[in-house]
This record gives structure tokens, sequence and C-alpha cells, in this order.
């Protein structure tokens, strides 16, 4: 979305994709690794404590370097797992346009909620990213998520190549209504969403 007027994005700021430089694929991707770390390995109090120390030298490396929301290039690279932001899984767009957006990739260790199966938590969480990419390549205004409903069919495992799809089912005023369903492999289909994203107001963000 590049207009700018407030009839068009509300009081949402102009964010724009960027190619960030590859090094930041490669820290994010380090970033996840040391999530998926952190839930599978039991290290003695000692070694938490040297890991712990080099995780906090690494804050103090990057926090003179903070920029205001917009400009970090996190969030923002489609061309990245998760778009370069480590608070989404690493998922890939394959496909965008007013049809619909499709996506592929995968869950780890990290978003494990018992007996290696992905948290119900996490499953709406990538939902979500997906309803807004599905307004977005479908030129519809800046949105935001008025409700998200997932029905949860089957388990969802970890470390197994996914798939999910997203379309408009309708169009009511400023009411985008989104479907979408995630699906294994094997075709198996683990949830199911459907939900409701609403154009922003000139005044509202």
């Amino acid at each position: 979305m590049t207009g700018t007027v407030p009839e068009i994005r509300g009081g949402f700021p102009e964010l724009k994709p960027v190619d960030a430089p590859p090094e930041l694929g490669r820290f994010v991707a380090a970033m996840r690794r040391l999530q998926d770390l952190t839930v599978s390995t039991n290290p003695d109090a000692a070694l938490w404590a040297r890991a712990a120390e080099h995780v906090e030298n690494l804050c103090t490396l990057l926090e003179d370097h903070q920029v205001p929301e917009g400009l970090a290039p996190a969030g923002r690279d489609i061309n990245l797992p998760g778009l370069g932001h480590p608070l989404l899984p690493p998922w890939t767009i394959t496909d965008s346009g007013p049809d619909g957006v499709a996506m592929a990739g995968h869950f780890t260790r990290y978003h494990v909620g018992g007996n290696n199966a992905v948290h119900g938590g996490v499953i709406p969480l990538l939902y979500d990213w997906l309803l807004g990419m599905v307004v977005s390549a479908a030129g519809r205004p800046i949105s935001r998520t008025a409700y998200l409903h997932v029905d949860y069919r089957n388990v969802t495992p970890i470390e197994q190549p996914l798939t999910a799809c997203g379309r408009i089912a309708g169009i009511e005023g400023r009411k985008a209504f989104v479907s979408a369903t995630m699906t294994t492999a094997d075709g198996t289909l683990p949830s199911e969403a459907h939900g409701l994203m609403v154009r922003l107001l000139p005044h509202q963000s």
C-alpha cells in the first residue's frame, strides 16, 4: 500500500517494504535458533549464566541503534522468512495478488505447546499475518482485525512443510471477510480460519 492521504490510511503510518541487508536474515535465523535452544536445552546454572551474559552483551551492542517504528527493516522484507521479524514463524509468501495470498513454511521446537504439536496460540498469529497480507494484496485500504476465528481440525506438527492460503470471501463497505486454510504436505487440514478486517476511518490508527 502506498497511499498516504488520511481517507486511505486512517492514522496508520506508511510502512513500505524494504530489501534488508543479507546480514539481517542471518541474524534473525540465529535468533530463531536461539529461541529453539532456549526451550529445548537443560544446561547447568553456570552455562545459563554464561549464555545470559552473551545475550546481554548483544543487547548492549544494539541498543544505541534503536530507531522509531517504521524505520527498522525487521518485519518489512517480504523476501525473508517471517518478514525478517523473529516474532513471526519462518514462513514466506509464495503467491500474492487480488485473488489471494499463499504462504509456505514450518513451525519449530520454539512453537511447541506439548507433545511436539504447535501451540494453539501460535496458529492465530500466523493467520492474522496472512489475513492482513490478503487485504493488502487485494488493494484494500489499511484495515484492522475485528475478529479472527480459528477451527482446529488436526494437530499441527513441527518441523514439517506446511502451506496456507487466504482470500477475501466477501466485502461489505468497510468490512472485508477473509477465509484461510492450512495444509500439510499429505493434504491434511490442521486448521482453517475466518476473519473480519475493517477499514480504518481517517481518525483511527
